[in-house]
């Protein structure tokens, strides 16, 4: 259990920096109705916040960690799957191929753990 709290404090602290940094970062891109440069941050903070819920059940390495994970992987591929169909149908014309690979990016980067705490809530 000492693992998980030190990943517990590890990714919080990670969290509560990034995700006001991204905030402040974006804001000028936002404000002007640009797409932000720096919209990974502030999904990378929002995940590590998820992580640092996540840490106490993913860190005793036993068969509901494995089920869990496992589960969300399943979910995760369809919900990447049907994120890159509609980005193609979508937004295809009026983003920049790095603007709707930053968008997938940040699709995966919060989907993954939000799986995971749907999972553990539920097995």
């Amino acid at each position: 259990m000492n693992e998980a709290r030190k990943n517990q404090l590890s990714y919080l602290f990670l969290g509560i920096i990034m995700v006001p940094l991204s905030i402040y970062i974006n804001y000028p891109y936002i404000a002007n109705g640009d797409f932000p440069a720096g919209i990974m941050t502030f999904f990378l903070g929002t995940s590590s916040l998820m992580m640092a819920y996540l840490s106490p059940h993913l860190f005793p390495k036993d068969e509901r960690t494995k089920e869990i994970i496992g589960k969300s992987m399943t979910v995760n591929y369809f919900t990447l799957f049907a994120t890159m169909t509609l980005l193609f149908i979508t937004v295809a014309k009026t983003y920049t191929a790095t603007e709707v690979l930053t968008i997938l990016f940040c699709v995966m980067v919060t989907s993954i753990p939000l799986t995971m705490i749907f999972f553990s809530k539920r097995i």
